[in-house]
């Protein structure tokens, strides 16, 4: 995949081809939804960005991806450009990317707004894993853009998969320069529907996927992920997936998320207290 993003030339046929399964997957949930007005979290390197400014049902109104991402990107600025995209067809396609730290900051996006103008549908696709700290602020964001009963669409790495017993190399990825650039937790089912749930969602679907290719004896992992029933899915699967429904305005979670160690200082979580330093502040 070529596509041109502001002037800039990018060759991702490689990203691409790695990703393209999980890809086809997603749009294919996408469509199955009746796509709408669509918001993209971490669009870069654009080319999921590319397959929705491709789709006929979506209208991508934004997409959220940080522009500054310094070794710490905590305060990062909330800014609002404008993109352009030529895909590989030729054909060129504008759209806004909201630059900002999606887990420290509350703040709203100005097409996705009020009853009728909210978003149908946001896309936060291997995103969440990222995180560091509060990733309910991140859901509660999402809250605040969708209109009611509009769904989200949240995917991650099944962290309750089965482990190669021969593997004598840590489980967790590398440091990175940043600390968004590598994964920093992992979630069970169980767990991310928890997380949805305490931020004003219901969950409608859930589902394992296994996009990546496999070698060796690992490819047997797939035939068993396809096995009847969750057991094997829990633990041969490669991803998790959910599709949850919006039905509550909610500008702090419900309780602590079972992700989460029992503190009293948390942010935007109901009844429990926050220090001052930890405040946040809704953008506006």
């Amino acid at each position: 995949m070529i596509i041109t993003v502001n002037g800039e030339r990018l060759d991702l046929s490689r990203y691409n081809s790695f990703h393209a399964a999980r890809y086809d997957q997603t749009i294919d949930l996408v469509r199955s939804m009746d796509g709408g007005r669509t918001i993209e979290l971490g669009g870069h390197p654009w080319t999921m960005t590319a397959r929705l400014l491709s789709e006929p049902s979506v209208d991508l109104i934004a997409t959220v991806s940080a522009e500054e991402v310094t070794a710490w990107p905590d305060d990062i600025p909330v800014t609002a450009n404008p993109y352009t995209m030529e895909l590989p067809d030729g054909t060129s396609q504008d759209w806004t990317n909201i630059s900002a730290n999606l887990e420290r900051t509350l703040f709203p996006i100005d097409s996705a707004g009020g009853e009728n103008d909210g978003a149908d549908l946001v896309l936060a696709c291997e995103i969440i894993e990222h995180l560091t700290r509060s990733p309910h602020i991140m859901l509660l964001n999402i809250n605040s853009w969708l209109k009611m009963g509009g769904r989200v669409i949240l995917s991650t790495p099944n962290g309750s998969q089965f482990d190669n017993p021969l593997r004598t190399k840590p489980k967790m990825p590398a440091y990175r320069y940043s600390q968004y650039a590598r994964h920093n937790y992992v979630f069970t089912m169980d767990i991310l529907c928890d997380l949805a749930e305490t931020c004003g969602f219901e969950v409608e679907y859930t589902t394992y996927w296994s996009p990546y290719r496999r070698t060796g004896l690992a490819k047997l992992y797939r035939v068993m992920s396809r096995l009847p029933g969750t057991y094997f899915k829990n633990l041969f699967a490669q991803s998790i997936v959910l599709v949850a429904r919006k039905i509550e305005d909610r500008e702090t979670a419900s309780r602590i998320p079972r992700a989460y160690a029992p503190a009293a200082d948390w942010e935007r979580i109901e009844g429990v207290g926050t220090s001052k330093r930890h405040e946040l502040e809704l953008t506006r």
